[in-house]
């Protein structure tokens, strides 16, 4: 016997306004956190919602799926418009074309190794196998340096262990040594360390500046990390003032659309690796929060990213991340 056409049309009906509904809550709640994140320069907190932008985007090109095949014109317009928007922000780091690269400056990796990371051997080999020329290491506590200590074909420059989190270590290939004209260390703000050296490269001047930031978890550390991305866009100028071109890397906790990294790449002049390479979302790894670019390498413009990768996870929660920079094409080192 076949089922009466009336419960079928009934049923139909229910699951269309169902996903009416779902449409609907998809472009309020994309909609609201969107613009949250666009006025994370007023609060923190709404900094916070800045992260998301490409899953902003998903959220968009679902609800504008969800609306074609319901047929609501009024809910694809608006859906359309946010998803516009939203790729806006996103395009950029896949279609923006870095200058083409010509001869090779140095390839640098940094990786938030975690404190509690117990594969730190493993990490340790993985990054000597890179062929770095620098390497920096954040959440660098005494088991972390005794262990990098030994890496082969490695030497740290300088090491800042510490029992928190915000131990750091900056090492050299030693077929770089002869490169390294001096290292240092800053605080960007109290008590916080970072790490810098001067490299002489094809007899023209890198600076290179380590940061680990505070993350934003409460008001006082959000101001905290913004104070250190301030100086580190103030220590950029100086640099460059001195003749120098700045390398700034780190897990700076935040991503490419936070109010205060975009402050950093625009006062500091710098350019961002990632354009031209994708959204390299590298925290957290094995965890069920959406992933999020927030591991760095900002150059200054007279250089070049001719590469830029993640690796695999090594016992951390971030990933690393492998740069090559390069002078621009056609320019005499």
């Amino acid at each position: 016997m076949s089922a009466s056409p009336q419960p079928v049309a009934a049923r139909a009906s229910r699951l269309a306004r169902a996903l009416v509904g779902l449409t609907v809550v998809l472009l309020l709640g994309t909609g609201l956190f969107s613009l949250a994140g666009h006025l994370g320069g007023l609060d923190w907190r709404l900094d916070l919602a800045s992260h998301f932008r490409l899953h902003y985007a998903a959220g968009a090109a679902l609800a504008l799926l969800l609306a074609l095949a319901l047929r609501r014109r009024r809910l694809a317009l608006v859906a359309a418009a946010l998803l516009v928007a939203e790729s806006w922000q996103v395009a950029p780091s896949w279609l923006a074309r870095p200058p083409a690269a010509g001869a090779s400056a140095l390839r640098l990796v940094q990786f938030n190794g975690l404190s509690s990371n117990p594969r730190k051997a493993e990490a340790v080999a993985w990054l000597a196998e890179t062929g770095a020329d620098l390497v920096v290491v954040q959440e660098v506590d005494a088991d972390w340096a005794t262990a990098l200590a030994a890496m082969p074909g490695h030497v740290a420059l300088e090491s800042v262990p510490r029992a928190d989190n915000f131990g750091m270590s900056l090492l050299v290939r030693h077929g770089f040594l002869d490169m390294v004209v001096r290292t240092w260390r800053e605080e960007l703000v109290a008590e916080i360390p970072a790490l810098a050296a001067e490299l002489a490269v094809a007899g023209r001047r890198i600076a290179v500046l380590a940061v680990h930031t505070l993350p934003p978890v409460s008001r006082d550390y959000a101001a905290r990390r913004d104070a250190q991305l301030a100086r580190a866009g103030a220590w950029a100028d100086e640099q460059r003032a001195a003749g120098r071109i700045p390398v700034i890397v780190g897990d700076l906790n935040a991503s490419p659309f936070s109010a205060p990294l975009r402050r950093l790449l625009r006062d500091g002049g710098l350019v961002d690796s990632q354009r031209g390479f994708g959204l390299q979302a590298s925290w957290p790894v094995d965890h069920p929060f959406p992933v999020i670019a927030i591991d760095h390498c900002l150059h200054d413009p007279a250089l070049v990213t001719a590469e830029r990768a993640l690796g695999s996870a090594l016992g951390s929660d971030h990933l690393p991340v492998r740069v090559d920079l390069a002078w621009p094409a056609g320019q005499v080192p």
